[in-house]
């Protein structure tokens, strides 16, 4: 289907690309950081749904269509980048949580996490020219590329896993209370850094 030089070449292509740090990662690392480990992966699985729907859409021919209807991408992108900034703006200026708070719902966090994917449209031409560079146009297009996709959600959901996993583990060090806000006041931060992320490549 897609012979062994061009899958590593894919691979290595798309964990530099994942790697990058962006707003998915901000977001991760907030979560995580704030949360723990647990809750930084729920984000992940929301991320990587979204990830999975654009991808979807590639695979299935879809893209040129979405793409043809602008507005609806640039709603979809500032009804995220608002939510994002909304979160960023009431870890900045909130009490400290108690520690026997009862935590945000798994649902809430995994919406977070697929509304931060989805509120970057612009993955969905990314994926769109990207992932038909490692086509053989010799082959039927279809099964190659989502075996591409395939490929780039596992990357993706192992990568962002180990943010997560980081980010989870500095929560130990942070979970003092006098510590607390400082980390409350990170969260905000990165969450608002994801939303100004979000609102600047707009304009590029």
């Amino acid at each position: 289907m897609v012979d062994t030089a061009t899958l590593l070449g894919f691979a290595a292509a798309s964990a530099a690309l994942i790697a990058m740090p962006g707003p998915n990662v901000a977001v991760i690392l907030a979560t995580g950081a704030a949360r723990g480990r647990m809750a930084a992966l729920t984000v992940v699985l929301g991320m990587t749904l979204a990830q999975g729907l654009q991808i979807a859409l590639v695979v299935f021919g879809l893209a040129a269509l979405v793409s043809a209807f602008g507005w609806t991408l640039a709603i979809i992108k500032w009804a995220g980048i608002a939510y994002l900034a909304f979160l960023g703006l009431r870890a900045l200026t909130a009490p400290p949580p108690d520690r026997d708070a009862v935590p945000l719902s798994a649902r809430r966090l995994f919406a977070t996490g697929a509304i931060t994917a989805l509120a970057n449209p612009k993955t969905l031409a990314f994926h769109a020219a990207f992932l038909p560079l490692f086509v053989d146009p010799a082959r039927p297009a279809g099964p190659q590329l989502a075996l591409l996709g395939a490929m780039f959600l596992v990357i993706a959901i192992v990568l962002d896993s180990l943010w997560a996993l980081l980010a989870g583990s500095a929560k130990g060090v942070l979970d003092r209370y006098a510590l607390h806000r400082a980390a409350q006041k990170a969260s905000g931060g990165m969450m608002l850094a994801a939303a100004a992320w979000l609102a600047l490549r707009r304009a590029n």
